[in-house]
C-alpha cells in the first residue's frame, strides 16, 4: 500500500497561512526521482509528525523539469529558497520556519528531519 498525501493548491496553502494552520508541506516534481524514491521512505516522517500534531500535504511543482506548474507555484517556490525538489517546508502557526530541507530522503534523515521540526516548539 503506497502513502497518499493530500495536495495542495497554492491558494489552500495561502489559506491555510491565512488561518495561521501548522503543518509540513512537501514540494515535490513529478520528473524527480528523488522525489519517487522519498515517497517509499515517507511514512515513517508523516507517523512521526503526526504526534506533534502535523499534517503532511504536497504540492506538485513541476511536471516537466525546469517549468512550473503555474507562475503562483514558482513564485511561492522562490518565498522557500528556490529550485530544488523534494523540499520539505515547515509552516507553524502560518510562519515559514524551516523551508531548507532538500533532497531529505531517506528514512533516517527523514525521522531526524522529524526531530527537528519538533524542536522547533510547534505545538
Amino acid at each position: 500500500m503506497s502513502l497518499q498525501l493530500a495536495t495542495l493548491s497554492v491558494r489552500e496553502f495561502e489559506q491555510k497561512i491565512l488561518n495561521k494552520n501548522s503543518f509540513i508541506l512537501n514540494v515535490v516534481a513529478t520528473w524527480c526521482s528523488d522525489c519517487t524514491d522519498q515517497r517509499l521512505n515517507l511514512e515513517s516522517f508523516v507517523a512521526a509528525v503526526a504526534e506533534y500534531n502535523l499534517s503532511v500535504f504536497e504540492l506538485i511543482a513541476q511536471e516537466t523539469k525546469g517549468e512550473y506548474i503555474s507562475p503562483e507555484i514558482g513564485g511561492l517556490i522562490e518565498q522557500f529558497g528556490g529550485h530544488g525538489f523534494p523540499r520539505t517546508v515547515l509552516i507553524n502557526k502560518g510562519n515559514i520556519i524551516s523551508a531548507d530541507n532538500v533532497e531529505i530522503i531517506s528514512e533516517k534523515a527523514l525521522l531526524q528531519l522529524a526531530n527537528k521540526f519538533k524542536q522547533h516548539s510547534i505545538i
